[in-house]
């Protein structure tokens, strides 16, 4: 697989100065400055401003391509020492803060599940209805899944869920 690392700037931010602008790694250029776009919601707060207040003059370049993933981000790396740097968020190299996993207190919970109940729950009002047919295919289908025996731990179930949870995953092994 080869990366390509390039650069998002505007024409102010052009020329030998590379501390400005946008500096990443992908695999499809193409569809990767797509993918920046300035309406996402889950996007870099930098780029996205930057994106919106400049949207007439950006321009895209790729600097290399061809590249293997650790060269990719070791170029990213030289071109981004520092956090914070240009319109990047993370240090060169790096994969930006994440807040998956991060612990939450309880008042937060609650306000987040406050915010997204009753009418502004995504699947409110929405009711999921299957024909009789749909039904009976879909009953057929789990009736006739292969029933698998783990090695590690002698469970047995069907084959979505072992495969998934045992087998090289399994964490009860004997």
């Amino acid at each position: 697989m080869t990366y390509s690392v390039y650069h998002i700037s505007t024409e102010l931010g052009r020329g030998p100065l590379l501390d400005k602008g946008y500096i990443g790694i992908t695999k499809n250029p193409e569809t990767r400055f797509l993918q920046h776009g300035w309406q996402r919601k889950k996007s870099n707060e930098h780029l996205k401003y930057a994106l919106l207040k400049y949207k007439d003059s950006v321009q895209f370049t790729i600097l290399a391509s061809g590249l293997d993933f650790e060269a990719a981000c070791l170029l990213e790396e030289m071109l981004r020492p520092k956090e914070n740097m240009g319109w990047n968020i993370a240090k060169g190299g790096s994969v930006p803060p994440s807040p998956k996993g991060k612990q939450r207190s309880e008042t937060y919970r609650a306000n987040i599940s406050k915010a997204k109940s009753g009418y502004k729950n995504p699947m409110f009002g929405k009711k999921l209805t299957f024909s009789e047919e749909h039904k009976k295919n879909l009953s057929l289908a789990a009736k006739q899944m292969q029933v698998l025996i783990c090695p590690k731990c002698e469970k047995s179930g069907k084959t979505n869920a072992m495969n998934r949870w045992h087998f090289d995953n399994c964490k009860y092994e004997s």
